[in-house]
């Protein structure tokens, strides 16, 4: 396991977090935190695991939703600064963060990050769920 990630993982087995962990096809640590019936996705890349990608599918886009719902990411990504709001190609929504880690800060700023993603996402909530339900 990638150091950055390895360090990660203590932090959320030392919080004893409900979390599962695996390798990618490319040699990459990801780490799945369920939380509210949904999982983020931690993707660990480079040398240390020092490259920070969190993934989360929030929830499907009905093909005729599909313009209303890039304009509320739209303004959700003018809103929110720390996580980025768009559709997919499977037109899931999804919640997506980026960070550079150093194996000092890892833990703290991977959680950190992590906490800031979940919590925007419920703010969101309502935007998204009214471009698609309404």
């Amino acid at each position: 396991m990638k150091p950055c990630a390895e360090m990660f993982v203590e932090f959320l087995k030392a919080k004893d977090m409900n979390f599962q962990c695996g390798t990618d096809k490319d040699g990459d640590t990801v780490v799945e935190f369920p939380y509210n019936g949904k999982v983020t996705k931690l993707f660990f890349c480079g040398e240390q695991g020092e490259y920070l990608s969190m993934y989360l599918v929030y929830e499907h886009v009905p093909e005729e939703k599909l313009v209303d719902v890039i304009f509320a990411c739209n303004e959700l990504n003018n809103n929110f600064k720390w996580v980025t709001y768009y559709v997919d190609k499977d037109n899931d929504v999804v919640c997506h963060d980026d960070a550079i880690l150093t194996v000092e800060n890892a833990a703290d700023e991977a959680f950190e990050l992590l906490v800031r993603l979940l919590q925007i996402t419920e703010k969101a909530k309502p935007a998204i769920m009214k471009a698609i339900y309404a």
